[in-house]
């Protein structure tokens, strides 16, 4: 079941307003609780890796101009890595709206692959539903 408050959380944790609420509930939806897989925060995840992995790009390109390729592609690494983003997912509560099911053990055992593919469902339903600039704003400022 899906608390009553948590779009209202979800969306000020965000700082995004959504138009179309029903991406941030899949967007924090496991699919140990969803109906279907397709219902759950899984496909939102592989798009907001792409995205996660474009921005991240973008931002290393701009900062450091006289660094070769291959240096830049560890640092991304690093950067896009599961740990670092269920680090992110912890540090900014993301991590406790995450809906699951009764099977998990609880939100102290998650393992980070789970932390890390809500903070990535999260930007993908922020690019869905505002495009480029509210996803990029978002990883910006949880990545600094």
């Amino acid at each position: 079941m899906i608390p009553a408050d948590l779009p209202g959380r979800a969306q000020e944790l965000l700082g995004h307003v959504f138009s179309d609420p029903r991406l941030l509930v899949t967007s924090l939806t496991h699919s140990s609780v969803a109906n279907s897989r397709v219902e759950s925060n899984e496909r939102l995840e592989f798009l907001g890796d792409a995205i996660l992995g474009m921005v991240v790009c973008e931002e290393l390109y701009r900062r450091f101009g006289d660094w070769l390729e291959g240096d830049l592609t560890k640092v991304k690494s690093v950067i896009v890595s599961r740990r670092v983003c269920a680090e992110i997912a912890d540090k900014t509560s993301l991590s406790d709206l995450l809906i699951l099911g009764n099977g998990l053990g609880g939100r102290a055992n998650l393992p980070p692959s789970l932390r890390a593919a809500v903070y990535e469902a999260v930007i993908g339903a922020l690019f869905l539903d505002g495009g480029l600039d509210p996803a990029k704003r978002y990883i910006l400022q949880t990545m600094t």
